[in-house]
């Protein structure tokens, strides 16, 4: 890999992912939450289940896959699942994009509370940072709309959830290649998605190229691209460069949201974004 492109991966790592939340609130215009989980599961277990039968990669074993299952709920079905059903309701992606600016803080918060130690006020001051940014925001966007807040709410559980589900999977420690680990996942998710969305919604879609573009987006490019990446970013050892920009996502979802959803941000916002961001960047640096 060419030194230009290995400095490049990061970056298009962190487009792919803040790319997700526009696309997710332009694609819910065309469907419900649970159906636009279920199509987006189909289509990267579509996408991936050929890639693993061509590297010839070895089935985990039924305890490996248990262990699979478990954290899929936590990564797939409860993460994007909840963050769908919030933006339903009325949360927009650049609230949604904030919290995920939380996660760093509540991955070490779920690790300690996993090993029962009480973290040090340097981490639940980068809490209180993007918390405080994120109640800005919501104070000013929701402008009354109702649902907002609760979607929101559920965007910060989405998160939350993501970062329960990361800590379990790091400590399991399973000696499964990572393409295979993902595909045993995508594939619980799409079997628990399906007859999730059709019990509770019906399957319901209008057959517009925008939701088909968006869906194959969420389906390819973010699911399955954004694997691909951070996979390349670990052989090449790019994947702390990539941790350290993490920061950006809710700066560069707006960006896109804005073209994408018609979504923009108040200037009176700004603030609270910055905070939001601030939080990240000090909890990166305490946590060394």
């Amino acid at each position: 890999m060419s030194p230009l492109l290995q400095r490049m991966l990061p970056w298009l790592f962190l487009c792919v992912w803040s790319s997700g939340y526009a696309v997710a609130k332009l694609a819910l215009e065309y469907t419900e939450p649970l159906n636009l989980l279920a199509y987006r599961y189909i289509g990267a277990s579509l996408f991936v289940l050929p890639i693993i039968w061509y590297l010839r990669l070895s089935l985990p074993k039924w305890s490996q896959i248990k262990g699979l299952m478990a954290t899929g709920l936590f990564l797939h079905i409860g993460h994007f699942g909840t963050l769908y059903v919030g933006m339903k309701l009325g949360a927009s992606a650049n609230i949604m994009a904030l919290f995920a600016a939380s996660q760093p803080v509540l991955i070490i918060l779920a690790s300690a509370a996993f090993i029962k130690q009480w973290p040090s006020w340097r981490v639940w001051l980068g809490l209180f940072l993007g918390l405080s940014g994120a109640a800005w925001v919501i104070g000013i966007d929701m402008q009354g709309q109702q649902g907002y807040l609760l979607g929101a709410l559920l965007g910060f559980l989405a998160v939350l959830g993501m970062s329960v589900g990361q800590v379990i999977e790091k400590q399991r420690k399973m000696h499964i290649h990572p393409l295979m680990a993902t595909g045993v996942q995508y594939v619980f998710a799409m079997l628990v998605s399906i007859p999730l969305a059709w019990f509770v919604e019906g399957f319901a879609f209008t057959p517009e190229p925008t939701f088909f573009l968006a869906t194959a987006h969420l389906s390819i490019v973010n699911t399955v691209v954004g694997i691909m990446l951070m996979f390349a970013m670990v052989r090449t050892g790019s994947l702390a460069q990539a941790t350290s920009i993490m920061f950006l996502v809710p700066a560069v979802a707006a960006l896109i949201a804005w073209p994408v959803a018609g979504e923009t941000v108040p200037l009176s916002a700004i603030p609270g974004m910055i905070l939001a961001m601030a939080g990240a960047i000090w909890t990166r640096r305490v946590s060394k």
